[in-house]
């Protein structure tokens, strides 16, 4: 009887703690995947079976009487209790997921009339404050049935705004002109009219005759823009002529013997200045500040000359007769009265006059230079026999 009372005992125990594990195998297989209620009633269940267990263990005397069928009927009636509690939580659960997808289907029908009639509040507004909106058709979602609770469908009129008129294009801006520089002219002043007699004397300071003399004279430039020439007359016949060159044939010399040829000529001087600058002129004129002053009338033309053709200005040496005195030109002789001087040109205007002696720049302020030519050349003899010898001079009248 002890034997049977121990073993029981043992059968008991080994139930109990089956029943324990087999619950907390339940509660980890579903115990996260069910509702808080659910969980609640499981957790109820294996307290009342734990319970039960301990219960067992403490009038485990009293219960040796019992045999190995009513165990077993007790542990087949636990199980039943345990399913129908699992059948009870998941329909109830289902119940539970039914309403709230039903709640949710009407939150979020509610939500959208809701969102529905906001859109139609707004856009009545904006009718209002516009006039001249048009009106189109009514318009409903499609597929979208309206719950028993919500608004009846409202007309609604969408304003369309009218489209922006195009911009009209900017004008384009008239390009600048551009600055058209002041053209560079002369500015003359009264003409002065002068007669210009040259001589040249041939002397026979030998012994015999000089047969067949041929005298070659340059004659006066004509080509100067502040001074017209023109020959009036000349006491011997012209051979030829070679540029401002003329040859005259003088005949026979006997010794002691000199002829001479006398030529008038005729000229208009003017005084002359520039009016404006420009690129030419500013760089001629920074040469000028560089040399204008005292020295030799040559040198200093020339070192003029020289620098501004560097810079790729044409530029030349004028030889002629200019008075000491700053003015007119008088009459009566010329003797230590040559002069030379320098001219550059300027696109458009022509030769510019620039004399470093008497730092006369673009201008000749008095009509006070006589041009003779823009090339020193000299008196050229031809003669048979006897002993020549030439000098000239020039006078104005």
């Amino acid at each position: 009887m002890k034997k049977n009372s121990g073993w029981i005992k043992s059968v008991s125990i080994c139930l109990a703690v089956l029943v324990v594990m087999m619950g907390a195998g339940f509660y980890l297989l579903f115990g996260d995947t069910e509702t808080s209620f659910v969980s609640s009633k499981v957790e109820a269940a294996f307290s009342e079976q734990n319970k039960q267990s301990e219960e067992v263990e403490e009038n485990g005397e009293d219960k040796e009487s019992k045999d190995q069928s009513g165990s077993a009927e007790e542990e087949s009636v636990e199980a039943k209790e345990v399913e129908s509690i699992q059948e009870a939580v998941t329909e109830e659960e289902k119940e539970e997921v039914e309403d709230n997808n039903e709640l949710s289907e009407k939150d979020d029908q509610a939500k959208e009339n809701d969102d529905r009639k906001d859109e139609s509040e707004n856009e009545d507004a904006g009718n209002d404050q516009t006039s001249d909106n048009q009106a189109v058709s009514q318009t409903t979602a499609p597929g979208i049935e309206n719950p028993e609770n919500a608004p009846e469908t409202e007309i609604v009129e969408e304003s369309v705004e009218p489209e922006p008129e195009p911009e009209p294009e900017p004008e384009p801006e008239p390009e600048p002109e551009p600055e058209v520089a002041e053209a560079v002219t002369y500015s003359w002043g009264a003409t002065s009219s002068y007669t210009f007699r040259m001589e040249v004397a041939l002397t026979n300071n030998g012994g015999s005759t000089a047969n067949n003399v041929m005298v070659s004279v340059p004659l006066l430039e004509n080509r100067s823009p502040y001074q017209t020439t023109s020959l009036r007359s000349v006491n011997y016949s012209q051979v030829s002529s070679s540029g401002r060159v003329s040859t005259f044939n003088l005949g026979n010399i006997a010794p002691g013997e000199t002829k001479t040829i006398v030529a008038d000529f005729d000229i208009a001087v003017r005084p002359v200045s520039i009016n404006s600058s420009n690129d030419t002129i500013d760089k001629a004129r920074g040469v000028f500040n560089k040399y204008a002053g005292s020295g030799n009338c040559r040198d200093l033309a020339r070192a003029f000359i020289r620098d501004i053709r560097s810079m790729g200005i044409e530029a030349r040496e004028v030889i002629g007769f200019a008075r000491a005195q700053r003015g007119a030109m008088t009459t009566g002789s010329l003797q230590g009265t040559r002069h030379s001087w320098a001219e550059f040109y300027v696109e458009d205007l022509g030769w510019v006059p620039a004399d470093l002696t008497f730092q006369y720049f673009g201008e000749f302020p008095h009509p006070s230079h006589i041009v003779e030519s823009y090339e020193d050349q000299s008196i050229s003899v031809n003669y048979n026999g006897g002993s020549l010898s030439a000098s000239w001079s020039n006078a104005v009248h």
